[in-house]
């Protein structure tokens, strides 16, 4: 599938095409192998609905774009009720 280089204040880091994360997730996975009890999902379904929250708050003060707070809010419904991008937040808890 391949990698991409992303930057962070760290330098470059390789992460594979089909991750969605970016640098800082990376080198966490990389750097902190301790355990392997994930983020429960309740908690990231919440934070979700708080960032879809956030992105329509943000546009009807007019901080956000409309193409963009819908993208967000798009993404969100997808991981929200469609089940989709779950497998994107791959930290552990500690």
């Amino acid at each position: 599938m391949g990698t991409r280089i992303e930057k962070d204040s760290f330098g470059e880091i390789a992460i594979d095409n089909s991750c969605l994360w970016g640098a800082n997730t990376q080198r966490s996975l990389e750097n902190f192998p301790i355990g392997n009890e994930r983020m429960p999902l309740e908690l990231i379904l919440a934070l979700v609905t708080i960032k879809k929250a956030a992105a329509y708050a943000n546009l009807s003060l007019g901080a956000l774009s409309e193409e963009k707070a819908h993208a967000i809010g798009e993404a969100a419904d997808e991981i929200l009720y469609q089940g989709k991008w779950r497998d994107q937040f791959p930290l552990v808890i500690w």
